[in-house]
């Protein structure tokens, strides 16, 4: 029965800690696994990080290595979503996307799976910071490296 109730808890203790890149970060306990959540800022602007944790283990070197990889090239995720991000921009704002993404979005979410592997699920968000879409969030869910759709919420 032990099995089944942790397997399925959605509560749990309050564990928190101060990692060295990603700064406060708490565990948050989830149905089949777990993952930190915390908030960091990235070009000025408030960031928040999902990042996966089986077993509760604190987040490891790859994750690290990912978390960078992107943050440290913005570009980098916008082109990850373009493709998708695009039309939902232009299909709920009916006109045409800017020609430099920023003016358009800012990132302001990422997820990051477990090992850093990409090939594994996870996503990044943009809020829209334009007409009638301004302050929605427009979320990229990927799997093994591509973008399986956009989500548009707020």
């Amino acid at each position: 029965m032990g099995f089944l109730r942790r397997l399925f808890s959605l509560g749990g203790g309050d564990r928190r800690i101060t990692h060295p890149v990603f700064g406060q970060l708490r565990l948050m306990p989830a149905k089949l696994s777990a993952y930190w959540e915390g908030e960091t800022e990235l070009l000025g602007r408030p960031f928040s990080l999902a990042i996966e944790a089986p077993g509760g283990t604190e987040p490891g070197p790859a994750q690290v290595a990912f978390f960078e990889r992107y943050t440290s090239h913005p570009d980098a995720a916008f082109e990850k979503g373009a493709d998708l991000l695009v039309g939902e921009y232009e299909q709920w704002l009916r006109k045409p996307f800017p020609a430099d993404w920023r003016e358009a979005f800012a990132w302001v979410a990422l997820s990051i799976p477990a090992d850093g592997d990409e090939l594994k699920p996870w996503d990044l968000s943009f809020e829209c910071l334009q007409g009638v879409a301004a302050r929605r969030h427009f979320t990229c869910y990927i799997e093994r490296e591509h973008v399986v759709r956009v989500e548009v919420s707020g």
